[in-house]
């Protein structure tokens, strides 16, 4: 019985993780940023995503320094669980 949940267990996995695509981008990229009241449930109708936003550095562990358009730097590193490309 051990042996069966195991393969069931391995097989939901294997398809989970076919699906599963990581995200990347590369320096000059267009992005949209999420926007800080997203996470917070107060205001219903509030915009989620912030942008666009230009990448200025990739730190190489699915962290990214923005910029804005005009060459403004953003002060933090934003994960890309928190970014989405621009498409214009």
């Amino acid at each position: 019985m051990q042996i069966r949940n195991m393969v069931v267990k391995q097989r939901a996995a294997r398809k989970y993780n076919s699906k599963l695509c990581l995200q990347t981008f590369v320096k000059g990229d267009l992005i949209w940023r999420m926007a800080s009241s997203a996470r917070k449930k107060d205001v219903k109708f509030s915009a989620n995503w912030e942008g666009p936003y230009r990448i200025r550095e990739d730190s190489g562990r699915s962290a990214y320094k923005l910029e804005q358009l005009l060459g403004e730097e953003i002060p933090n590193m934003w994960n890309v669980s928190h970014l989405k490309f621009y498409f214009s």
